[in-house]
């Protein structure tokens, strides 16, 4: 084998193996989604609710933040908590005042097993106002 085919079938190996290493995390990233909706009960205790979805580890250790809608001004946060194995949460909120409340779960990336990426889209549950509705 002359010098010359053995330098073409280096550069031939090399462009090879940096295509093979560009192409291997791209294979290795699939993404599944999982809708997930958050909910607000209107009974006692005042703020508290579920994380539903058809996956399992979807509803498990979500961050709910809790905010007061206001209409000219930023909404309030008023405060935050991570769902249980059962997706419950739970945020007391002191002095409970008349107002449009809402709860907002963010957005998590899951690694489940060997190749697959989970990304669990954000979702956000309006709680029914608690003083008639104005309009300018």
């Amino acid at each position: 084998m002359s010098l010359l085919s053995r330098r073409l079938a280096m550069l031939t190996l090399g462009v090879f193996s940096v295509i093979a290493l560009v192409s291997i995390p791209s294979l290795a990233t699939q993404v599944l989604r999982h809708p997930s909706r958050v909910t607000i009960s209107e009974k006692a205790p005042a703020f508290h609710g579920r994380v539903k979805s058809n996956a399992h580890p979807c509803v498990q250790r979500r961050k709910v933040k809790l905010f007061l809608a206001k209409r000219h001004a930023p909404d309030k946060f008023l405060g935050r908590d991570h769902t249980n194995n059962h997706g419950r949460w739970q945020v007391e909120v002191n002095p409970l005042k008349s107002g449009a409340y809402y709860a907002k779960v963010s957005r998590r990336s899951e690694a489940p097993p060997a190749r697959f990426t989970s990304a669990l889209r954000t979702a956000r549950e309006s709680f029914p106002s608690t003083e008639p509705q104005r309009w300018p």
